[in-house]
């Protein structure tokens, strides 16, 4: 099932936010599966979600960090996280005269994408199969704190969500993003019914910051290195990982997380996932490996978008989800 929203794609420039990022992959990914006729697709309503509150953030978040979301100090927490002021204070990509809409609805708009992603995991489970949501993967957001363009934690909000309502015990998350899931490491890192694996680029952001006692440096339960021109490696190396958590793990998940950023695709255009370049024919062999993975141990399973950027990302979702639909 492959669950797609029209309106949750960011509108950077409505905000001010100068940001040369483009975002129509959902989109692309959306109507070429639909033009090839393939079997499962749904556009969800914006209406129709139930919105996520303070407590479902509160699973994954300080209340600190939440009443400060929910208050008046929403607009400096967005433009941290958003990168959006320079070491010398000053606006940094930034130009609030140029905003139509305020940062409530920014938040608001946030708040729909997570709703989004925990609809998807919910629909996993009824299913007791498979969803791609064509969004979501806000896995830099810490406990306290917004990071990375996450603002908020979707993955483990919508997981805890499902534990509270009883419908799962334990999960994974399996992160493939060219970045490592360091806020989903950070909140996770002493709650043992979640656990984590992390495949990334050695060197570069976050792992780049010199505070060794930095939030980023916490780790996760599998933690896979990739060095600069070891991509040989690469999928040997996330198949041992993924071999070596179900051995760690003497009670098997319920259910998993994939995601599934295509950042490491070696056409991706965001400066800082340069340290790490699969090829399209990698990128595929890699969704498949992790796919099958769960699906040969009749695990649910919600796959994420996260990160991939520029105009070729949709591509490596597409040729993903083309192979595995009727």
């Amino acid at each position: 099932m492959i669950l797609f929203h029209p309106e949750l794609s960011p509108r950077w420039g409505e905000y001010g936010i100068l940001i040369p990022l483009r975002d129509d992959r959902s989109k692309r990914v959306y109507e070429h599966l639909r033009t090839l006729g393939k079997k499962g697709l749904i556009e969800l309503d914006r209406n129709g979600l139930k919105l996520l509150n303070k407590s479902d953030l509160e699973r994954a978040h300080s209340s600190d960090f939440v009443e400060k979301l929910y208050g008046d100090q929403l607009e400096s927490e967005i433009l941290e996280c958003f990168e959006l002021i320079d070491s010398k204070g000053k606006y940094h990509r930034y130009n609030p005269a140029l905003a139509k809409r305020d940062w409530k609805d920014f938040f608001q708009s946030i708040l729909h994408h997570a709703s989004a992603s925990k609809f998807s995991m919910e629909k996993a489970l009824e299913d007791k199969g498979f969803t791609f949501f064509l969004g979501g993967g806000m896995h830099h957001a810490r406990s306290d704190k917004g990071s990375g363009f996450c603002l908020i934690n979707d993955i483990v909000i919508g997981l805890r969500a499902l534990q509270a309502e009883n419908k799962i015990k334990s999960a994974w998350v399996i992160d493939t993003d060219a970045h490592k899931g360091d806020g989903t490491a950070e909140i996770t890192c002493k709650d043992p019914s979640i656990k984590t694996l992390s495949i990334h680029m050695k060197k570069g952001w976050p792992l780049d910051h010199p505070e060794l006692n930095h939030p980023s440096k916490i780790p996760s339960d599998v933690d896979i290195e990739m060095d600069v021109d070891e991509e040989e490696f690469y999928l040997e190396r996330l198949r041992q990982g993924l071999n070596h958590l179900w051995t760690l793990s003497l009670d098997k998940p319920d259910f998993v997380v994939v995601n599934a950023g295509v950042d490491p695709y070696e056409l991706d255009e965001l400066p800082s996932t340069k340290l790490l370049k699969l090829s399209k024919e990698q990128m595929l062999e890699r969704d498949l490996l992790v796919y099958r993975f769960f699906k040969e141990r009749n695990i649910p399973q919600c796959w994420l978008m996260s990160g991939g950027y520029g105009q070729y990302s949709w591509e490596i979702y597409s040729q993903f989800l083309e192979s595995i639909l009727e």
